[in-house]
């Protein structure tokens, strides 16, 4: 016998792909009498792009595991899944479309239907080659009976979870403040939120608001100048000494804890304690915001009894700045929460661009944050201003633009996992984990027990199934399609059009409650 002297890996690999896909190796590993069956649930890669070393390591790992329990007789669907909906999906049309202002300039320019069409071709074209891919490496993958997340099909088993979730009563449309991501323009989840933290720099802001009734300021801290627009409260810690001290000709509020660390800060040597009072003394005192000349709404919000005063909290940190803090129901998540219990008026002029609106007067226009330098300026110009400075602090990044993340004041759709008691709890702790890391990222996320926004204000994704009656303000859901046909008062696409937007949007439901057609669904994906 003579052995070949040439040896051609690229004819072998050929010869070997043509004879795995002659004897239908799946038919032969289901024709196993072994009783055991597995299905496996393949956690899809997104198609936004083609695929990289990592995504392929992953997917040989999942196959090196299909083919060991193949080999121990098992019978295992090995079904294909793409993720094909979603925010890197549209970001990635955008950045193809040559679109550079984000969700607005896009809609704006090309329109909801343009870039729904558009992602369905991305998908379509990101996934060709991962098919290929899947092919060159001999993956076992079934691509015929793969899933598509974008399918009408999975649009309606999402909406089975929501209805569940609606049942059992979650499910809940509220306005609170949210993690927002001003390049996506959409808001996150809390667990998205914990993704990645940086280190940056922000100013360090000190300033004072004369109190109404005595002829003394405040010395308020924080680190978000902008959110001066949207000031409602002034915190202090209930329980802490804050003491009264004579700086010059005025008399200053500070916390006792930091009247030290403060001065040494804003190098003030000369000073002198006139009093001190407990942060709780000063609940319900009225001051006087120093730039309502500026912000005519903000200052007809002013006129209110409970709309800049001193509150005392117990979630102040009387440790850190001056003892008192500025309070942003806009911006806050504990701010927001203050102003509900006290029915403290929300005042947020901020868009989907993260802009203020006409109603945040001389800023109007302005990214919120390229308007912390102006306002320190006319601080400065009124005389309000005690000392801007830099603080180093973690601060949160979006997952997908990296950009540094902005808290607003908005309406979402939320599972408040903090009505499930410990049943998500004991459901997660049942799973079996192979790592420990993923299993304690997981279950630290569910014992937080954070409401999780679900909904995004963004084109390609689930829609909510949800109208809003314009007459009585009824929320009215249909999980299927089958309802939607069956109560829908006009289908301009017909009963079999598709469950994206702009086609779901177009249609027109009757109230379930007082049989009004004045619906619109809520914009939500």
């Amino acid at each position: 016998m003579e052995l070949s002297t040439k040896f051609d890996a690229k004819a072998i690999e050929s010869e070997v792909k043509k004879f795995v896909k002659s004897i239908d190796l799946e038919k032969q590993i289901f024709a196993s009498d072994k009783p055991e069956k597995i299905r496996f649930i393949e956690g899809p890669p997104t198609m936004n792009g083609i695929p990289h070393a990592g995504h392929l390591r992953g997917r040989v790992i999942k196959d090196l595991w299909y083919r060991y329990n193949t080999l121990q007789g098992k019978k295992i669907e090995f079904n294909g899944g793409w993720d094909t909906q979603g925010l890197p999906v549209e970001l990635q049309v955008e950045k193809e479309l040559g679109v550079t202002g984000g969700k607005t300039e896009a809609i704006k320019e090309f329109g909801v239907e343009r870039i729904v069409s558009e992602c369905k071709k991305v998908v379509e074209k990101y996934n060709k080659t991962w098919v290929e891919v899947d092919e060159l490496l001999g993956m076992s993958f079934n691509h015929d009976k793969a899933y598509w997340t974008f399918r009408d099909e999975f649009i309606e088993r999402e909406w089975q979870v929501l209805k569940k979730a609606h049942e059992n009563g979650i499910l809940e449309e509220d306005f609170t403040v949210i993690a927002y991501c001003p390049s996506c323009q959409t808001s996150l989840s809390h667990a998205e939120v914990n993704q990645g933290y940086e280190e940056v720099k922000d100013p360090s802001l000190y300033y004072k608001v004369k109190l109404v009734d005595e002829e003394a300021f405040l010395i308020v801290w924080t680190t978000m100048p902008f959110t001066l627009v949207t000031d409602a409260m002034v915190g202090l810690q209930p329980e802490e000494d804050y003491v009264y001290v004579k700086v010059e000709n005025e008399t200053w509020v500070v916390g006792k804890t930091r009247l030290e660390e403060f001065m040494t800060e804003v190098k003030i040597e000369d000073y002198k304690i006139e009093k001190t009072a407990k942060g709780s003394e000063f609940e319900g005192k009225k001051y006087i915001h120093p730039l309502l000349d500026l912000i005519p709404e903000l200052n007809e919000c002013s006129k209110a009894d409970n709309f800049h005063v001193a509150v005392s909290e117990s979630f102040v940190d009387a440790s850190t700045g001056s003892g008192l803090v500025h309070l942003s129901p806009a911006n806050g998540e504990e701010d927001i929460k203050i102003a509900n219990k006290r029915k403290v008026k929300v005042f947020s002029p901020i868009n989907d661009e993260v802009k203020f609106t006409s109603q945040a007067g001389k800023y109007q226009g302005m990214f919120v944050r390229d308007a912390d330098r102006p306002i320190v300026e006319d601080l400065k110009e009124c005389k309000a201003l005690v000392k801007i400075g830099k603080i180093k602090h973690k601060y949160p990044l979006c997952w997908r633009s990296h950009h540094p993340i902005v808290w607003l004041a908005r309406k979402g759709w939320f599972y408040k996992l903090d009505r499930l008691d410990n049943k998500a709890i004991d459901a997660a702790e049942s799973v079996e984990y192979y790592f420990e890391q993923p299993k304690n990222r997981f279950l630290g996320i569910i014992k937080e027990r954070h409401p999780w926004c679900i909904s995004r204000e963004r084109i390609w994704g689930c829609p909510l199934p949800v109208w809003t009656c314009e007459e009585c303000n009824e929320r009215n859901w249909f999980f299927t399609r089958k309802e939607i046909v069956e109560s829908a008062e006009n289908l301009p696409d017909g009963p079999d059009f598709e469950l994206h937007r702009p086609w779901i949007d177009n249609i027109t439901m009757k109230c379930k409650k007082c049989g009004s057609t004045k619906t619109k669904r809520e914009e939500y994906v």
